[in-house]
């Protein structure tokens, strides 16, 4: 009941306030709520307990938390807001529950929805589910569709379309990754551990290296793994006009050897003479990793935009710039 002079009584704590005391409530004929703020607060907390309680569900409980900190209803811990993951869908910025507590949460839910961890990052990450993968590592044999000589663990895919390819074992999925799935790179690096180099008739030199102090210890290490010294391999980096053999692309930088032999071959950059020592140095599977990439080419499954005409005239200009580079270079070995 509103009162002369800016001020209502409050019909639950038969209080007189002031107006402001009253929130807004455009049913009622003064535009102000029934109650005072504090006894519709109290009111609204009695009625959501009750609801809650007819529903079987349990309150929680308001939870004093000091500044910096967040409680995690999971845990129901008190802990510094740093233990917390960021969601900007949330008002505080914060995630509902603390980093442990938020893993075990998600964890589950994936287990709950998908069936398992697995099975979630396969949909996730590649589109296949397990039972896919399964069927997919059995085609293969249980083994690497590449080396063919350890188990498959790793679902392969395209990067530039996504499409998923097959099976491999770690080194094979981390050797097509060093050469970027690039089908040239990889045949270059089969001939060069057949034995052949390929010299370019120009190539586009690096910038010139400024003088750096040489470590004791890659002296040392020079020596006694390669029986070289520094002044060995620059000799050996400037004839090869400071590019590595194989992509003629980036400076080299770390002796190459064959691991049956220990003899020293020539000088490479890191992603070449990685992904060699991936395949095992071995050039049958390198060979394998091409011809593997190529059939995933043709057999992609999706329907082409190019007509027949256009596939004949596009493989037909592949082909010689594939000739124009081979007349380029000269082969050594």
């Amino acid at each position: 009941m509103e009162l002369p002079g800016g001020v209502k009584r409050c019909p639950d704590c038969d209080e007189v306030k002031a107006i402001e005391e009253f929130g807004l409530n455009k049913r009622q004929p003064d535009g102000r709520a029934r109650y005072c703020r504090a006894c519709f607060r109290r009111r609204s907390t009695q009625s959501y307990r009750k609801r809650k309680a007819e529903q079987g569900k349990t309150v929680r409980e308001a939870v004093s938390v000091p500044e910096g900190h967040k409680h995690c209803p999971r845990c129901k811990e008190i802990k510094p807001v740093a233990d917390f993951g960021r969601n900007k869908a949330e008002k505080s910025g914060l995630a509902a529950y603390c980093k442990p507590c938020h893993n075990t949460v998600m964890r589950d839910e994936r287990i709950k929805n998908h069936g398992s961890t697995r099975n979630y990052h396969l949909k996730r990450r590649y589109g296949i589910t397990e039972d896919d993968f399964v069927r997919m590592l059995a085609r293969q044999g249980g083994l690497c569709a590449i080396c063919r000589a350890v188990p498959g663990t790793f679902v392969d895919h395209c990067h530039a379309t996504g499409q998923v390819r097959g099976v491999l074992c770690f080194n094979c999925n981390n050797g097509l990754g060093h050469f970027g799935d690039n089908t040239v790179l990889l045949e270059l690096a089969a001939l060069y551990l057949a034995g052949e180099v390929l010299w370019p008739e120009f190539v586009v030199l690096p910038e010139a290296r400024g003088e750096v102090p040489v470590a004791r210890t890659r002296t040392y290490h020079l020596s006694q793994r390669y029986r070289m010294r520094h002044e060995d391999v620059e000799r050996m980096i400037s004839a090869q006009h400071g590019l590595c053999v194989v992509c003629w692309d980036r400076p080299p930088e770390h002796v190459d050897h064959c691991h049956r032999t220990g003899a020293v071959r020539f000088a490479l950059c890191l992603p070449c003479n990685t992904g060699i020592g991936q395949f095992r140095d071995d050039e049958a599977v390198v060979w394998r990793a091409l011809s593997y990439v190529e059939a995933a080419v043709e057999d992609d499954g999706e329907e082409s935009p190019f007509s027949d005409e256009e596939l004949v005239e596009l493989a037909r200009a592949e082909e010689e710039l594939r000739s124009e580079f081979y007349r380029s270079v000269t082969r050594v070995g």
